[in-house]
């Protein structure tokens, strides 16, 4: 049964951590709107109506990492103010134990990761296949504004463009095409193709594809025994630019949700490697344990915050920047090694969680002892 105390300290947590997720989900949108605004609307000319698509798309992504920086945030902020203002002695004066007093938050924390679950194992890898294929869509009608020159185009399976500059009469001057292994993005180009000048011969968004006209081409492709013929061929045409990969391609872990991996799992195709099919088991747990972040969270950060007794807001969102990024370098490393060993990588999955716990239970236990 939810007590006053309980009932007051819940909702200061739950108010800062809504603000909190809010300014942190609007400086991770925002940042991702900054890299693609310039592509979005100035080279592609979408409509101003797409960018709230765009960001509604995008809103479940972020969630995956400010709604456990943000719960964080509040309970270092408000239980650091509950022992400044003595509070927590008030609490203590009336019976209530340390224990009981973060009993609230921690059911709090809890809840908080079975809803950041859902958004990671479901939402977040669905928004993100929409996000894709939005931006698909958005070039789709007019596929020749995807050669802007100036920049590395990599959004084409298995090639990336380079292209110097491009004309009034929509000819480019400068080509680069580089084929890239699609299983080993750290392997040299399969090939390369450069072209002094290129003009579009037919653009086709309903079968799509690029009929380019290429003048002044040169070649070069590897072979596996490591030689590297080359050759001018002078002009090419037709030379077709698809646009989308294979509808057969093998789909990514992070593209796939919960339940398609595990019904990966359970039938795999006979063309996935034991390799690849890791990646998709370690996917799959490493949404199970970053979900737990939450609870962790509270365990650690709530004696955290009455070791520290201060009243400054910037205290408080230093240790949490500290924690989270001490967190979350055990699953940088752990995504590192996925390749390597599987259950190496899933021990250092869930080790933050079970070091937050016994971190969180051996500084209450000191808190109190210290009350």
């Amino acid at each position: 049964m939810l007590t006053k105390s309980d009932r007051y300290v819940t909702r200061q947590v739950l108010s800062v951590a809504i603000f909190a997720v809010l300014i942190l989900s609007v400086v991770l949108v925002l940042g991702n709107i900054f890299k693609e605004i310039n592509d979005l609307l100035v080279q592609r000319k979408v409509e101003i109506s797409f960018l709230g698509i765009f960001i509604a798309k995008l809103l479940p992504v972020s969630l995956v990492f400010t709604i456990p920086w943000g719960f964080l945030v509040a309970v270092l902020l408000v239980f650091g103010r509950l022992s400044a203002d003595q509070e927590i002695n008030s609490f203590r004066s009336a019976g209530l134990s340390l224990y009981r007093i973060a009993a609230p938050v921690l059911l709090l924390g809890l809840c908080l990761s079975a809803f950041c679950f859902w958004i990671n194992a479901t939402v977040s890898p669905r928004s993100k296949n929409e996000l894709k294929t939005l931006l698909y869509d958005s070039f789709k009608d007019d596929p020749w504004r995807l050669l802007d020159p100036g920049v590395v185009q990599s959004r084409l399976k298995g090639q990336q463009i380079y292209i110097q500059t491009k004309n009034d009469d929509k000819s480019l001057q400068g080509f680069h095409a580089y084929q890239i292994d699609t299983e080993d993005h750290n392997a040299p180009p399969l090939g390369y193709l450069y072209a002094k000048k290129v003009s579009p011969l037919r653009v086709d968004s309903s079968i799509d594809q690029i009929d380019l006209r290429l003048t002044g081409a040169y070649t070069e492709g590897s072979y596996k025994e490591g030689l590297l013929p080359q050759g001018f061929i002078g002009k090419i045409e037709p030379w077709i630019l698809p646009l989308e990969a294979s509808k057969k391609r093998t789909p990514r872990p992070s593209s796939l949700d919960n339940q398609q991996i595990r019904e990966l799992l359970t039938n795999p195709p006979p063309d996935l490697s034991q390799a690849k099919l890791n990646q998709f088991a370690f996917e799959g747990m490493r949404r199970y344990s970053f979900s737990m972040a939450p609870l962790a969270f509270a365990f650690i950060g709530i004696p955290l915050a009455l070791s520290a007794r201060r009243k400054k807001a910037s205290s408080g969102a230093g240790l949490s920047l500290i924690v989270a990024l001490g967190y979350f370098l055990f699953f940088i490393i752990a995504d590192e090694n996925q390749g390597d060993d599987l259950a190496l990588s899933q021990v250092l999955l869930w080790l933050p969680n079970i070091l937050c716990l016994i971190l969180g239970i051996f500084l209450f236990r000191r808190a109190t002892n210290r009350a």
